[in-house]
């Protein structure tokens, strides 16, 4: 008699096990991140198309070119503090530190 209780505690044992891997899975899914966009322009106001755009700080430094209209886009950024480095041949470059990336609850922040 004991034999035939163990077999089904075990099914629900390792049916509660399962749900709780995928219970565990879905917690990843709700990993934060947010994006940075930006427009390089001169002096002037004018777009600067070709401009290298350097992010670093959380994980290795990203790299950027900027498109035609001078954009720029950091996308999936975990939470932290950044430093933004934008340089281009003829002109001075320019930094900015400690950008903080925002959550998904606020995904955007651009820079000008």
């Amino acid at each position: 008699m004991r034999t035939g209780m163990i077999c089904p505690l075990r099914r629900t044992l390792v049916l509660m096990g399962v749900l709780l891997l995928a219970a565990g899975g879905s917690a990843f899914g709700q990993l934060q991140t947010g994006d940075l966009y930006g427009t390089v322009e001169s002096s002037e106001g004018g777009p600067l198309p070709g401009v290298t755009v350097t992010l670093s700080g959380v994980g290795a430094p990203r790299v950027r070119i900027t498109d035609e209209a001078g954009r720029f886009r950091f996308l999936s950024l975990a939470p932290g503090q950044y430093q933004l480095q934008a340089s281009l041949d003829g002109f001075s470059p320019v930094e900015y530190s400690n950008r903080p990336s925002r959550s998904a609850a606020s995904p955007r922040s651009t820079s000008r």
